[in-house]
């Protein structure tokens, strides 16, 4: 298996392999499983997650899961237009503007409030630990790094919800996950944003 991001050390060649004839939707990330060439964050994370066991079966379980998938994806596209500065130019055939400005302030305070606004949705579905109890599943892997992301940003909108925090010390016990955070790709927060974003965790 071969996993190649926008953050990758394989970043040059993976663009060689992403507009291969056999992509089915050419594009950063994908994951090569056996003969199958994956694009698509979302498509991912199920794929593994249904190889792996982590995909619900009940219906209503589910459900919940795609919600909440999508309310962290939406919190995840606003932070992504807050570090990115769309008038510089990141690959060759990008094209450039010569009058447009990125207000970085102005959208990290517009990102603060949302996630002010969010947290509390997100609280009281973590009463229990994970978003379906003691049931591990995809949700909770895209929740979590998505939060660690955004506390990393914004440390103070976490402050008082103790649901979400339990769930995020919960999920750094499974297996791996601390090992993770002492490596270096995640201590220079290259998981979070590329170095050509104008926050990645600095």
């Amino acid at each position: 298996k071969a996993v190649v991001s926008t953050q990758s050390a394989h970043y040059g060649r993976g663009l060689k392999y992403r507009d291969a004839p056999d992509m089915v939707v050419p594009n950063l990330p994908f994951l090569v499983d056996g003969d199958k060439k994956i694009s698509q964050t979302l498509a991912i994370a199920r794929h593994v997650a249904r190889k792996a066991g982590l995909m619900p079966s009940d219906a209503d379980d589910l459900l919940l899961c795609e919600m909440v998938e999508q309310e962290i994806m939406d919190l995840r596209g606003r932070l992504t237009t807050t570090c990115y500065d769309p008038y510089k130019v990141f690959l060759p055939d990008a094209p450039k503007s010569e009058t447009g400005k990125h207000d970085f302030e102005h959208l990290k305070a517009a990102f603060i409030k949302r996630l002010n606004e969010r947290l509390p949705k997100l609280e009281p579905l973590f009463a229990k630990g994970f978003l379906l109890g003691d049931k591990l599943s995809y949700a909770d892997f895209l929740v979590y790094e998505f939060l660690d992301q955004f506390k990393n940003f914004s440390p103070d909108s976490f402050n008082g919800f103790d649901n979400v925090n339990t769930f995020m010390e919960k999920f750094e016990g499974l297996k791996g996950v601390k090992e993770w955070q002492q490596g270096e790709t995640y201590k220079a927060g290259q998981n979070i944003n590329a170095p050509i974003a104008v926050w990645f965790k600095k």
